[in-house]
């Protein structure tokens, strides 16, 4: 009896040192998959830092925007505003990080690995990103704003009639949807969909690398338009200004900067001022875009109205101190304005451009988190007819002067409305309910005639301005033709007809060219590399 219950407690004991033993095991084993784990990973992210960023830009765009999304990796659609919503794959504004990319498949690797053996407390928690859907209507809308903007600049060319000037010379009122939509785009890349964060990666490895990478988006297609066509910009600059001030006028346009010169904005290119306004909204967009989106709505929703109200208080300053609240700046010579320093100085200021682009901005992430904080599909304000029958009122109204207000009070109304317009396209194309499906005015824009030619839409805008100015602009056309167009009516549907064939042929030849597009990838990788070392 004693030697059996002795026999029991050693075989007990036994058993216990052999499980202790174990357990020790397994947790010795667990401790050091576990170390080697974080090893393995901080030695990887030490190697990323040192390791050059090789960054892919691709070609067009905002915005800018600026700007459907493309679900396909191989990207090679090259539109102006074009939102690219992979993973991997980019457009207009957007980059990818290929060294990053193997660095982090690498590590993901690894950690498969070393945490097969783990517990399940030490995984590490995968970020899911939500897809983004495409929206080609915004390709369409794109098209039809640079298509008034081109029309608007050379209309005056055409026709001396009083209302259809009236009508088409809005120009300045209708450009401000141009960087509400650039903003749009931006944040529709850089956030998260249906979560309050931004897209990390978008902002890799710096903030200047993020500005760096949108603007080389389109500055290729900006740049080669300004060696091809130099000869006929300083006919006109050197005849008026001579050689010193055109070499500085060449260095104000090629940088990109002239819009921070009221009186010279529209320098050369004379619509480029809108890449120089928006290069500096790319500088502030990667400091502003992680705050904007941690708002929920509501905080959107006030930024939003904090947003308005300063650009109109802007516009009503303008207004209230040149007595100019009736004033029609689109089709008025600017001898007979009291201030056009002033008019300029509002008109194309990059600060003031970019708080409509934070306006577009606000304006997606308020549809971005429909998923989490729901709104009232049903309710007539979601319908994008009623924004685009109030924006249409509004040019047709100042047309007939219905409506008597100036350009600036005009851009401060139309912003607003062009935003809840964008923002209930965006409901209505991603919509579930069957009237979606519908016709609807979401389904017209996304027709592909109108989406190919959003496609082409930055080409016509970066060369509407010098193509005019070969026909249009006196001391151009006479050097050249020996009569400036003008005295031919007849010619300015030949004029756009000649633009849109040049915009096709550039977006063939040049921005889907796989050398250019390595070229710029090269120059962007170099820019983002300085940036860093710096």
């Amino acid at each position: 009896m004693s030697s059996s219950l002795t026999m029991g407690r050693i075989t007990s004991s036994s058993s216990s040192l052999k499980t202790k033993t174990k357990n020790s095991f397994v947790v010795k084993k667990k401790t050091t998959t576990t170390t080697m784990n974080f090893i393995n990973n901080n030695i990887n992210t030490v190697r990323l830092r040192k390791k050059r960023y090789n960054f892919s830009t691709s070609f067009n765009p905002a915005t800018a925007a600026l700007h459907t999304t493309n679900n396909n990796n191989n990207n090679n659609n090259n539109n102006i505003h074009t939102i690219n919503t992979t993973t991997h794959s980019t457009s207009f504004f957007d980059v990818s990080t290929s060294s990053m990319q193997q660095q982090n498949r690498r590590r993901g690797r690894m950690s498969s690995k070393t945490n097969a053996a783990a517990s399940s407390d030490t995984e590490p928690q995968k970020k899911v990103t939500e897809s983004k859907p495409r929206l080609p209507a915004m390709d369409s809308m794109r098209f039809f704003l640079i298509g008034y903007i081109a029309i608007g600049h050379f209309i005056a060319c055409a026709t001396r009639d009083p209302l259809l000037l009236k009508m088409l010379s809005q120009v300045n009122v209708v450009v401000g949807a141009f960087f509400v939509l650039s903003g749009y785009v931006a944040a529709y890349t850089a956030s998260e969909l249906n979560k309050y964060e931004h897209t990390e990666k978008r902002f890799l490895p710096t903030k200047v690398a993020y500005t760096i990478q949108r603007v080389m988006g389109y500055y290729p297609l900006y740049f080669a338009t300004q060696i091809l066509f130099m000869p006929v910009f300083l006919i006109a600059d050197v005849t008026y200004n001579g050689w010193a001030k055109s070499a500085l006028h060449a260095g104000l346009t090629f940088s990109l900067s002239q819009a921070w010169f009221p009186s010279h904005a529209e320098l050369w290119n004379a619509p480029t001022w809108f890449l120089s306004a928006l290069t500096f909204a790319f500088v502030v967009l990667p400091y502003a875009l992680p705050s904007i989106a941690k708002l929920k709505r509501k905080g959107l929703q006030r930024l939003f109205v904090k947003l308005i109200l300063l650009t109109c208080l802007v516009k009503f300053a303008y207004c209230y101190d040149v007595s100019g609240f009736a004033f029609f700046e689109g089709t008025m010579p600017p001898k007979t304005h009291p201030s056009w320093m002033f008019w300029n100085s509002v008109r194309f200021s990059p600060l003031f451009s970019t708080i409509d682009v934070l306006i577009g901005a606000v304006s997606a992430r308020l549809v971005m988190i429909d998923g989490v904080e729901k709104v009232n599909f049903d309710s007539v304000l979601q319908k994008p007819v009623i924004p685009l029958l109030l924006m249409i009122g509004l040019i047709v109204g100042r047309g007939y002067s219905i409506v008597s207000m100036s350009d600036a009070i005009a851009r401060s109304i139309f912003v607003p409305l062009f935003a809840w317009f964008t923002m209930n396209i965006h409901r209505e194309t991603v919509s579930s309910s069957p009237r979606a499906s519908q016709f609807s005015i979401s389904s017209v824009l996304s027709w592909k005639p109108l989406t190919y030619l959003g496609a082409i839409s930055f080409p016509i805008y970066i060369l509407h301005g010098p193509i005019g100015q070969i026909f249009y602009k006196r001391v151009v056309a006479n050097k050249i033709f020996g009569f400036v167009f003008t005295s031919k009516p007849e010619f300015f549907p030949v004029w756009i007809g000649i633009v849109l064939v040049s915009a096709a042929i550039v977006n063939e030849v040049f921005l889907k060219n796989k050398k250019v597009q390595e070229l710029s990838k090269n120059v962007s990788n170099s820019l983002v590399s300085l940036s860093i070392s710096e």
